[in-house]
């Protein structure tokens, strides 16, 4: 509370993920397909409810790191609904794949889609989306996180020494639309909310960011609704030798990006120049630490007098 920082969950409880991942290897289930056995929706939901309580307790605002399940999701609702400040986000991945990819018969491929927490049974894809629709989850992200296939290799014998991660960061915008906008899950003012203003907001870099106004950073994405693109690691700009959405074809593009002023995008032609990013200096205390702190002296407990 005294830093004034908005505390980041990633929602797994470690001790419960060590021993289902024991009991597996000694099953002899050594594959990417123990990933998702070892750490079920479970495990994700349960530490969800405890960081949610733990925030509830000492009175700061919570964000739940790549929510991937309904359990995660229903304990947010219902914070939310009680009026606790807790935000939940998503990545792009756990909205549209499942854990069938780690049945793939070929280990590189199967290994390929290892990130945490793991992809999910199918049912929990749909829940998220409600999630978006409602507002009870506020983010959309990818966890970026790039591992060649030399390095995921190092798990060959052992699923949990695979490296965790996956790339995403390029696709990003792109699936939601395709997902989201072009099948009326989404609007396109969600769209953005999503992609955009909501993280600036919650992380207090509004209007800075997030927003398209005078003194507003001249950082700006122009979307072609109609461009299309298929997603495949031979043509992506990650470096990395993968791409779990290999093949997907999606319609709505960025046409432009703008980055500080300049033009580092333009028709799938990359421009940005290494070392052209710069520090950006994010402000402690976002307005709902004064929400809760008006809150706490409003319902703060006195002394009987005797």
């Amino acid at each position: 509370l005294e830093l004034g920082a908005v505390p980041t969950v990633h929602a797994e409880n470690g001790e419960l993920v060590y021993h289902l991942q024991r009991k597996l290897l000694a099953q002899g289930i050594t594959g990417p397909e123990a990933h998702p056995l070892s750490r079920p929706s479970q495990v994700e939901g349960e530490a969800a409810s405890r960081a949610i309580r733990i925030a509830e307790t000492i009175g700061t605002p919570l964000y739940l790191v790549h929510v991937s399940t309904q359990e995660a999701l229903d304990e947010i609702t219902y914070a939310r609904a009680k009026g606790q400040a807790v935000y939940g986000e998503v990545l792009a991945g756990h909205l549209l794949l499942d854990d069938s990819v780690y049945q793939h018969p070929d280990w590189q491929t199967a290994a390929g889609y290892v990130m945490s927490p793991p992809f999910r049974p199918r049912g929990h894809q749909e829940a998220l989306w409600r999630g978006l629709q409602s507002g009870n989850l506020h983010t959309t992200a990818t966890d970026h996180c790039c591992f060649c296939a030399e390095q995921k290799a190092a798990g060959r014998d052992d699923f949990s020494k695979i490296p965790n991660g996956t790339a995403g960061i390029e696709d990003r915008m792109a699936l939601l639309w395709d997902e989201g906008v072009n099948t009326g899950r989404l609007s396109m003012q969600e769209f953005v909310a999503l992609t955009s203003t909501n993280t600036a907001k919650i992380f207090n870099l509004y209007p800075r960011k997030g927003a398209i106004r005078v003194g507003a950073d001249a950082d700006l994405v122009l979307w072609d609704p109609q461009g299309t693109r298929t997603i495949s690691a031979k043509t992506h700009h990650q470096q990395v030798d993968f791409n779990i959405f290999e093949g997907k074809t999606v319609r709505g593009v960025p046409s432009h990006t703008i980055s500080q002023g300049k033009l580092v995008w333009v028709d799938g032609d990359l421009r940005a120049e290494r070392g052209a990013g710069r520090y950006v200096e994010r402000p402690a205390y976002p307005a709902v630490f004064e929400q809760l702190r008006k809150r706490a002296e409003h319902s703060k407990p006195a002394a009987v007098k005797r």
